[in-house]
């Protein structure tokens, strides 16, 4: 087990977190650029100090602010495959996988044994006396991650290990790389921008956000529950916070997204409730998503069964693309998304091509959007 619990300050950012990792499963790190992620590889590595806090793995302390422990980053039994994979030019790929174990003075036999182990995990063999330039963008990643397991790591520290690839090798080289890790069953910690990136690796998933967890939990978790807009705005659904002023039933809630002259108010019903779950008070937070193809259109105020109609502007109308056998390209998808006030984040909704030239929709026009209750689920 990985436990971590790091605190620092770099000039005006700040970080401060703690997780578990367990033994052989992948901890991802997703957030946005400037969030703090590979600040958090960095600490592990030891290639940062933090001010304060712990790095334990298999009950071996690495860190450790109040005893003053803190092993050096050669002898942490950790692999690191940086985001632009730092290969030798000059080197072939065996050498280039062998450069850490010449660098631990190991044995010239086993180190052709451990070369050769770890070519063979990446499936390289055979490409061992080319250089990085004869190489693929996936060549080269895999050559990378040789070399972090080359020296036999306890925990292997991947920073945006597809970043550098193109879109179609990305995707050709994901599962592939999933696969080498299900393999070698090493704890790892795998930082990305990318959502489908942390689904498609992350046991356990971590959101970040200037240096801090604001969602942490499994694939279902970020699905169903976000709880940050990044995380809202990734799975594709509309995200609002407020408090509960109201019960209307059993089910219907009435929750304030913002205080003051600009209140908006959202009913929505609440998600079924465990049997030890208490049902919320007044006055608690709550989160609010709404799918923005449950969201209608009307340019004047609708005469609808609704209880959610507001009126705003159209800041925004963003077209996703045709729709596979259109033959007309009217069934494409357009998302709109709509100011309703200067404290609330837009409210997006998801309508065909046909939809916006009918509504004849365009930026700056003001414009009705409706959605049922029953459309928008709340939880606490």
């Amino acid at each position: 087990m990985l436990n971590v619990a790091l605190e620092t300050r770099l000039n005006t950012f700040h970080l401060s977190l703690s997780f578990a990792a367990e033994v052989g499963r992948t901890t991802v790190l997703l957030g946005e650029s400037g969030s703090g992620k590979t600040t958090v590889l960095r600490l592990l590595a030891g290639l940062l100090s933090p001010q304060s806090g712990h790095i334990a793995l298999d009950q071996v302390v690495y860190f450790d602010g109040e005893s003053r422990v803190a092993v050096p980053p050669q002898e942490r039994p950790f692999g690191y495959v940086f985001q632009d994979y730092v290969l030798f030019p000059h080197l072939n790929v065996f050498e280039n996988v062998a450069f850490g174990l010449r660098a631990q003075y190991v044995p010239r036999r086993i180190l052709r044994q451990r070369v050769g182990e770890a070519l063979e995990r990446v499936h390289l063999v055979g490409l061992d006396q080319r250089r990085p330039a004869q190489l693929s963008g996936g060549q080269q990643q895999r050559v990378a991650i040789a070399r972090a397991l080359a020296l036999q790591p306890k925990l292997l520290l991947l920073d945006e290990p597809l970043s550098a690839l193109d879109v179609q090798t990305r995707r050709e080289v994901r599962q592939e790389l999933r696969s080498i890790l299900a393999d070698v069953n090493i704890t790892t910690i795998l930082v990305t921008h990318q959502y489908l990136e942390a689904l498609v690796f992350g046991h356990q998933i971590l959101v970040l956000d200037h240096g801090k967890v604001v969602q942490q939990g499994e694939q279902r978790d970020l699905l169903e529950y976000p709880r940050s807009s990044y995380v809202a705005e990734l799975v594709g659904v509309n995200f609002f916070r407020g408090s509960i002023v109201r019960q209307e039933s059993d089910m219907l809630y009435a929750i304030q997204l913002q205080n003051g002259a600009q209140a908006v108010e959202v009913v929505a019903a609440l998600r079924e409730r465990g049997p030890t779950e208490k049902t919320p008070e007044i006055g608690a937070e709550a989160y609010i998503i709404v799918d923005p193809r449950s969201i209608t259109l009307y340019p004047t105020a609708p005469d609808s069964s609704a209880r959610n109609v507001f009126r705003g502007e159209i800041v925004q109308i963003l077209r996703l693309g045709v729709a596979p056998g259109s033959v007309d390209g009217q069934d494409g998808r357009v998302r709109v998304s709509i100011l309703l006030n200067d404290a609330t984040a837009p409210l997006t909704a998801e309508v065909t091509e046909a939809s916006v030239a009918r509504l004849g929709l365009r930026e700056g026009q003001t414009i009705s959007a409706s959605f049922k209750a029953t459309e928008a689920s709340a939880y606490t």
